[in-house]
Protein backbone atom coordinates (compact mmCIF):
# COMPACT_ATOMS: atom_id res chain seq x y z
CA UNK A 1 0.00 0.00 0.00
CA UNK A 2 0.89 3.67 -0.71
CA UNK A 3 2.48 5.95 2.13
CA UNK A 4 -0.76 7.14 3.72
CA UNK A 5 -0.28 11.06 5.91
CA UNK A 6 -3.37 10.26 8.60
CA UNK A 7 -1.04 7.26 10.08
CA UNK A 8 1.76 10.27 10.58
CA UNK A 9 2.01 12.29 13.70
CA UNK A 10 4.79 14.43 15.30
CA UNK A 11 5.33 13.24 18.76
CA UNK A 12 7.68 15.54 19.93
CA UNK A 13 9.69 18.59 18.19
CA UNK A 14 12.72 20.64 19.30
CA UNK A 15 14.24 23.41 16.87
CA UNK A 16 15.39 20.96 13.79
CA UNK A 17 14.65 17.54 15.42
CA UNK A 18 11.45 16.00 15.54
CA UNK A 19 10.46 12.37 16.68
CA UNK A 20 7.39 11.35 14.70
CA UNK A 21 5.16 8.05 14.71
CA UNK A 22 3.61 6.27 11.98
CA UNK A 23 0.94 3.82 12.18
CA UNK A 24 0.75 1.69 8.75
CA UNK A 25 -1.14 -1.73 8.32
CA UNK A 26 1.52 -2.30 5.50
CA UNK A 27 5.21 -4.24 6.44
CA UNK A 28 8.52 -3.10 7.36
CA UNK A 29 9.76 -4.14 4.26
CA UNK A 30 7.20 -1.96 2.18
CA UNK A 31 8.17 0.92 4.34
CA UNK A 32 11.77 0.24 3.53
CA UNK A 33 11.20 0.42 0.16
CA UNK A 34 12.16 3.61 -1.75
CA UNK A 35 10.08 6.61 -2.46
CA UNK A 36 7.46 5.30 0.39
CA UNK A 37 7.50 8.64 1.84
CA UNK A 38 8.44 10.59 -1.02
CA UNK A 39 4.58 12.31 -0.72
CA UNK A 40 5.87 13.76 2.95
CA UNK A 41 9.15 15.10 1.77
CA UNK A 42 9.03 18.62 3.19
CA UNK A 43 8.18 17.34 6.86
CA UNK A 44 10.68 14.49 6.86
CA UNK A 45 14.01 16.45 7.36
CA UNK A 46 16.86 14.60 7.61
CA UNK A 47 18.30 14.31 11.10
CA UNK A 48 14.50 13.43 12.08
CA UNK A 49 13.45 9.84 13.61
CA UNK A 50 10.78 7.76 12.79
CA UNK A 51 9.08 4.83 15.04
CA UNK A 52 7.43 3.01 12.76
CA UNK A 53 4.28 0.50 13.90
CA UNK A 54 4.42 -1.73 10.76
CA UNK A 55 2.15 -4.90 10.45
CA UNK A 56 4.59 -7.15 11.54
CA UNK A 57 7.55 -5.28 13.67
CA UNK A 58 7.63 -1.78 15.61
CA UNK A 59 10.59 -0.02 14.38
CA UNK A 60 13.18 2.79 15.08
CA UNK A 61 14.20 4.07 11.94
CA UNK A 62 16.28 7.39 10.94
CA UNK A 63 15.37 10.05 8.49
CA UNK A 64 18.18 10.35 5.41
CA UNK A 65 18.04 12.75 2.43
CA UNK A 66 14.68 13.16 0.49
CA UNK A 67 12.62 11.52 3.18
CA UNK A 68 14.24 8.35 2.53
CA UNK A 69 14.69 6.31 5.39
CA UNK A 70 17.61 4.08 6.73
CA UNK A 71 17.11 0.40 7.82
CA UNK A 72 17.06 1.52 11.87
CA UNK A 73 16.43 -0.85 14.45
CA UNK A 74 13.31 -3.58 15.20
CA UNK A 75 12.13 -3.00 18.60
CA UNK A 76 10.08 -5.64 18.39
CA UNK A 77 8.98 -8.35 16.10
CA UNK A 78 5.62 -8.95 17.16
CA UNK A 79 4.76 -5.36 16.61
CA UNK A 80 2.74 -4.59 19.63
CA UNK A 81 1.06 -0.99 19.57
CA UNK A 82 2.55 2.10 21.09
CA UNK A 83 1.58 3.42 24.29
CA UNK A 84 2.42 6.84 24.82
CA UNK A 85 1.21 8.64 28.62
CA UNK A 86 0.91 12.06 27.98
CA UNK A 87 0.41 14.83 31.13
CA UNK A 88 -0.59 18.16 31.49
CA UNK A 89 -0.99 20.68 34.57
CA UNK A 90 -3.26 23.46 34.66
CA UNK A 91 -2.84 26.54 36.68
CA UNK A 92 -5.15 28.82 37.12
CA UNK A 93 -4.28 32.32 39.36
CA UNK A 94 -7.34 34.53 40.46
CA UNK A 95 -6.91 38.04 41.44
CA UNK A 96 -9.96 39.80 42.73
CA UNK A 97 -10.07 43.11 44.34
CA UNK A 98 -11.65 43.74 47.45
CA UNK A 99 -15.87 44.73 47.19
CA UNK A 100 -17.35 46.52 50.00
CA UNK A 101 -20.66 45.46 50.82
CA UNK A 102 -23.70 47.51 50.71
CA UNK A 103 -27.07 47.09 52.73
CA UNK A 104 -30.56 48.01 51.07
CA UNK A 105 -34.05 47.43 51.98
CA UNK A 106 -37.29 48.52 51.48
CA UNK A 107 -40.26 47.87 53.90
CA UNK A 108 -43.84 48.84 52.78
CA UNK A 109 -46.88 50.60 54.95
CA UNK A 110 -49.75 49.05 55.70
CA UNK A 111 -52.44 49.68 52.63
CA UNK A 112 -55.93 51.46 54.18
CA UNK A 113 -59.19 49.52 54.33
CA UNK A 114 -62.27 50.30 52.97
CA UNK A 115 -61.28 51.32 49.77
CA UNK A 116 -63.79 51.91 47.55
CA UNK A 117 -64.13 52.83 43.73
CA UNK A 118 -62.47 56.37 43.11
CA UNK A 119 -60.93 56.74 46.20
CA UNK A 120 -57.84 58.18 46.42
CA UNK A 121 -55.48 56.49 49.03
CA UNK A 122 -51.63 56.99 50.24
CA UNK A 123 -49.15 54.42 50.70
CA UNK A 124 -45.75 54.88 52.14
CA UNK A 125 -42.90 53.04 52.79
CA UNK A 126 -39.24 52.82 54.44
CA UNK A 127 -35.85 52.35 53.04
CA UNK A 128 -32.39 51.75 54.11
CA UNK A 129 -29.07 51.73 52.88
CA UNK A 130 -28.09 53.89 49.77
CA UNK A 131 -31.46 53.83 48.66
CA UNK A 132 -32.30 57.62 46.95
CA UNK A 133 -35.66 56.38 45.12
CA UNK A 134 -38.41 54.75 45.62
CA UNK A 135 -40.63 52.97 42.35
CA UNK A 136 -44.43 52.26 43.78
CA UNK A 137 -46.95 50.56 41.37
CA UNK A 138 -50.20 48.66 41.74
CA UNK A 139 -51.13 45.23 40.22
CA UNK A 140 -53.97 43.72 39.67
CA UNK A 141 -54.60 40.24 40.86
CA UNK A 142 -52.70 38.33 37.52
CA UNK A 143 -49.69 40.49 38.43
CA UNK A 144 -50.14 43.06 35.65
CA UNK A 145 -49.27 46.53 36.79
CA UNK A 146 -52.87 48.92 37.01
CA UNK A 147 -51.32 52.25 38.16
CA UNK A 148 -47.96 53.94 38.05
CA UNK A 149 -44.85 53.00 38.20
CA UNK A 150 -44.81 56.19 40.35
CA UNK A 151 -41.18 57.31 41.14
CA UNK A 152 -40.71 59.05 44.45
CA UNK A 153 -37.40 60.48 46.22
CA UNK A 154 -36.56 58.61 49.69
CA UNK A 155 -36.59 61.84 52.41
CA UNK A 156 -35.27 60.93 55.77
CA UNK A 157 -35.31 57.28 55.05
CA UNK A 158 -39.00 57.25 53.97
CA UNK A 159 -41.31 58.03 50.59
CA UNK A 160 -45.40 57.92 50.00
CA UNK A 161 -47.43 58.04 46.73
CA UNK A 162 -51.05 58.39 46.28
CA UNK A 163 -53.46 56.06 43.94
CA UNK A 164 -56.92 55.85 42.95
CA UNK A 165 -58.69 52.78 43.71
CA UNK A 166 -59.84 51.08 40.40
CA UNK A 167 -62.75 49.12 39.29
CA UNK A 168 -64.57 46.95 42.13
CA UNK A 169 -62.97 43.78 42.34
CA UNK A 170 -59.99 41.61 44.41
CA UNK A 171 -56.69 40.56 44.61
CA UNK A 172 -54.89 43.86 44.44
CA UNK A 173 -51.78 44.57 45.60
CA UNK A 174 -49.10 47.29 45.99
CA UNK A 175 -45.27 46.96 45.13
CA UNK A 176 -42.56 48.97 46.00
CA UNK A 177 -38.99 48.84 44.68
CA UNK A 178 -35.67 50.04 45.19
CA UNK A 179 -35.38 51.81 41.24
CA UNK A 180 -31.65 51.22 41.54
CA UNK A 181 -31.88 47.53 42.92
CA UNK A 182 -35.12 45.93 41.76
CA UNK A 183 -34.61 42.91 43.77
CA UNK A 184 -35.11 45.16 46.58
CA UNK A 185 -38.53 45.26 47.00
CA UNK A 186 -41.69 44.50 48.86
CA UNK A 187 -45.41 43.78 47.63
CA UNK A 188 -48.48 43.97 49.92
CA UNK A 189 -50.96 41.49 50.48
CA UNK A 190 -53.80 41.87 48.36
CA UNK A 191 -56.90 43.85 49.15
CA UNK A 192 -60.43 44.49 47.99
CA UNK A 193 -62.22 47.64 46.18
CA UNK A 194 -65.64 47.80 46.79
CA UNK A 195 -68.61 50.30 44.99
CA UNK A 196 -69.20 53.44 46.62
CA UNK A 197 -70.93 54.14 50.01
CA UNK A 198 -74.41 55.21 49.16
CA UNK A 199 -76.31 57.51 51.82
CA UNK A 200 -79.78 56.43 52.58
CA UNK A 201 -82.38 59.01 54.39
CA UNK A 202 -85.84 58.53 56.09
CA UNK A 203 -88.84 60.63 54.83
CA UNK A 204 -91.66 59.78 56.91
CA UNK A 205 -92.38 55.69 55.92
CA UNK A 206 -89.97 56.19 52.86
CA UNK A 207 -86.13 55.21 52.74
CA UNK A 208 -84.78 57.31 50.42
CA UNK A 209 -80.89 56.72 48.37
CA UNK A 210 -78.58 59.46 48.29
CA UNK A 211 -79.76 60.21 44.46
CA UNK A 212 -83.38 60.57 45.75
CA UNK A 213 -85.21 57.21 44.83
CA UNK A 214 -87.01 55.78 46.97
CA UNK A 215 -85.90 51.90 48.19
CA UNK A 216 -88.72 49.35 48.93
CA UNK A 217 -87.90 47.64 52.08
Amino acid sequence: MPFDPRGLSALSSTGSFTLWLYVTSDTRAGVLAAGYFSSAAERLQPGHILIVQAADSLNFLPVQSTAKVGNGLVLDASAPPLRINAFGVLNFVFSLAPVASTTRSVALGPVPTGLYKGREFAVGATASGPVTTLVFTMLNAAGQTMAGPIQRTVSNGAASAIFTAPQPGSGYRIRVADAAEPLAAQTSASFVVTEPYALLTEMGSNINAEDGGEILI
